[in-house]
């Protein structure tokens, strides 16, 4: 049984080591080997760069035609202790506002937390071109969500509303993650897959 925390876990070589290779629903199977990679590039650049606290990485799914057009496909941004604006760095905010697939992959360092909270929930349902949210906590531990070809958006919005008005009722950490995990049990409903490993 995992330990409850409510401070930050500093990065260490065996989480890098140990980030899982997942079949990821909804993506290319070659796109696997690529995902793993970034996921081990994002917790080193936190823990060498950026004191173990949040990244986020910006990936193009259409990387390939992106390195032909002399383009570029990733966008990397530093954040402090409790959050990251993924938009924060000029090649992820083209890519998310310019390509029909992107997927973003977070940091979070804050592990007493759900692993992906209402606010990257916000983020993946704001933007259309976001095909997959990809958290990578400190632990090394993954969880995903990815709209498949069943998504509705309009469901997703009214799922995330519910969680919101049971994040706005939270009276401790507890209490948003129940709401985190409200939407995560629910998003199923708007054609959403999510998993944990």
């Amino acid at each position: 049984m995992a330990k409850k925390r409510d401070h930050k876990i500093l990065i260490t070589d065996e989480a890098i080591a140990k980030v899982p290779y997942i079949k990821y629903q909804e993506i290319p199977e070659k796109e696997y080997p690529i995902l793993q990679g970034l996921a081990k590039e994002i917790l080193t650049i936190s823990k060498e760069q950026n004191d173990s606290n949040e990244v986020a990485l910006t990936y193009s799914l259409e990387s390939e035609n992106l390195i032909a057009s002399g383009q570029n496909y990733i966008g990397i941004s530093l954040g402090n202790e409790h959050s990251v604006d993924p938009l924060a760095h000029p090649t992820a905010y083209h890519l998310v506002n310019s390509t029909s697939d992107c997927v973003v992959v977070s940091l979070h360092n804050h592990p007493s937390l759900s692993k992906i909270s209402l606010a990257d929930v916000q983020f993946f349902l704001f933007y259309a071109s976001v095909k997959m949210m990809v958290v990578v906590t400190n632990l090394g531990n993954i969880s995903y969500i990815v709209k498949s070809s069943n998504y509705n958006r309009k469901e997703a919005v009214e799922i995330a509303k519910e969680a919101l008005t049971v994040e706005r009722k939270a009276e401790n950490i507890k209490g948003y993650q129940e709401a985190a995990k409200y939407f995560l049990k629910n998003c199923y409903k708007a054609g959403i897959i999510y998993e944990d490993r």
